[in-house]
């Protein structure tokens, strides 16, 4: 723990700003006894294992995929999130992962441009939209790599204006598939019953009733609380199918290439592009948040090398089976509430997601928790989102300037796939998959506004 420095009169104060830096340099590296790491860990899991899970079923949704497909996707993503927890925290390479309690999960901000993609291939080969998203990812990630010590210099062109935007549109986006899960499946009794509806009314409850009465931790969880209560809820109203739990197996490893070798289609790639350099926007600001808390100071160095082990992340991940990862924001909230400034923290979360993602039984767990009960999560987790856009949108100055018809018609083009998918139906392959994209339509409008409306004629 950190030592309490007693300045002297007369003393070198550079020598003792040294010595203090020392001893955070210590907090960092600090090596707790076992069963705090994996206390601390579980809370850092806690925190985000409901978003983790959300993203492989989202896009497993989009193509049409069997529940033992989604429960391979799912097991992958938890094996990526503990890898790329290990790459960020360990810094196995001195230019590779930002050496500070980071937890690493797939990130929402590349659903919308990916389901885009599933949606093309719904129904006709639901294996190649699995490969061309894992292709964009493979290749997305290396691009992120490969950009890290640019992106400085690119970061002029993603201020709250255009972030705010995209990350609007990504919740936005996300709200209607929260609300087909409460819906339910076409193909069950239960499709549009008001069980469903009540049971996620319950759902939305609970999560509220635990963000008011709870402070620090609890709130920090109140989504997983919500989807364990709800559950429990959902057994009695006859809502529950725990059946694929039995015939899971016992143990099993996430194998490369589980679906095929990866295919590489452009606008997919491009697509997830424009994702990579909001992901990296985003995490730039998690990064220099998380360091705060850890009195580190982010410089350029150690912002890049957290940027690089994104980008591998997500290149490994396309390989394993898993989609674009990020900084989970949730873990930067659980670091500030402990206190606890251990990079090791991080890595035994770590730990901890790799060792579940061997069980499929813990996995279809997770999976078999009622629709309903995470539709109801979903316009809580999804609209936090779509709040944080809009967050970000109040901080952008509107005087003097054209940043409100900016706003305005990147999100109007942004709504365009969401309230009408069909749009695009008669749309080439490419067309499709660009434009059937929230983010990427949305990303696309609102980059190139900014750039004419307020980058042109600077000097």
């Amino acid at each position: 723990m950190v030592k309490r420095l007693k300045f002297k009169s007369g003393g070198d104060m550079g020598v003792e700003a040294l010595e203090l830096e020392k001893d955070v340099e210590q907090e960092i590296h600090e090596k707790l006894d076992i069963k705090s790491m994996f206390l601390l860990g579980v809370q850092h899991v806690a925190a985000m294992c409901a978003g983790a899970i959300a993203v492989p079923m989202i896009l497993g949704e989009s193509l049409g995929l069997g529940v033992e497909q989604i429960n391979t996707l799912v097991s992958a993503t938890l094996m990526m999130a503990g890898v790329g927890t290990f790459i960020q925290t360990l810094n196995v390479h001195g230019k590779i992962g930002a050496k500070l309690p980071m937890v690493e999960g797939v990130s929402f901000a590349g659903v919308s441009a990916l389901v885009a993609v599933g949606l093309s291939y719904r129904g006709t080969d639901s294996v190649l939209g699995l490969q061309i998203m894992f292709g964009a990812t493979i290749v997305s990630g290396i691009f992120a790599f490969l950009v890290a010590p640019l992106f400085g210099k690119l970061l002029k062109y993603f201020p709250p204006l255009v972030s705010g935007v995209v990350v609007t549109s990504m919740g936005l986006s996300l709200i209607p598939v929260a609300l087909r899960w409460i819906a339910g499946s076409p193909q069950t009794s239960n499709y549009l019953s008001l069980k469903n509806i009540f049971l996620a009314l319950i759902t939305i409850g609970i999560i509220l009733t635990v963000q008011k009465i709870s402070k620090g931790f609890l709130g920090n969880i109140a989504i997983l609380i919500g989807i364990f209560l709800g559950t429990l809820v959902a057994i009695p109203m006859g809502l529950t199918d725990f059946s694929i739990i039995n015939e899971a197996s016992h143990f099993t490893i996430n194998t490369p290439l589980q679906f095929g070798l990866p295919k590489f289609e452009l606008t997919a790639v491009l697509s997830l592009f424009l994702v990579q350099l909001v992901i990296m926007t985003d995490a730039t600001g998690n990064q220099i948040n998380l360091s705060d808390i850890c009195s580190v100071k982010p410089d350029e160095e150690k912002i890049v090398a957290g940027l690089r082990g994104h980008g591998l992340t997500s290149a490994i991940a396309g390989v394993f089976n898993s989609f674009p990862h990020s900084l989970f924001g949730q873990n930067v909230g659980i670091a500030a509430i402990t206190g606890v400034k251990s990079r090791f923290v991080g890595t035994a979360a770590g730990v901890i997601l790799l060792t579940v993602s061997f069980f499929p039984k813990i996995v279809a767990i997770l999976t078999a928790i009622p629709s309903p009960v995470l539709g109801g999560a979903g316009i809580i987790m999804f609209g936090i989102v779509a709040a944080n856009g809009v967050k970000r949108l109040g901080t952008v100055n509107y005087e003097k300037n054209k940043n409100l018809v900016i706003v305005a018609t990147s999100l109007g083009m942004a709504l365009a796939p969401i309230s009408t998918p069909q749009l695009f139906t008669n749309f080439p392959q490419w067309g499709k998959i660009l434009f059937q994209s929230p983010v990427t339509l949305g990303a696309l409008t609102v980059l190139i506004l900014n750039i004419v409306f307020n980058e042109f004629g600077k000097k």
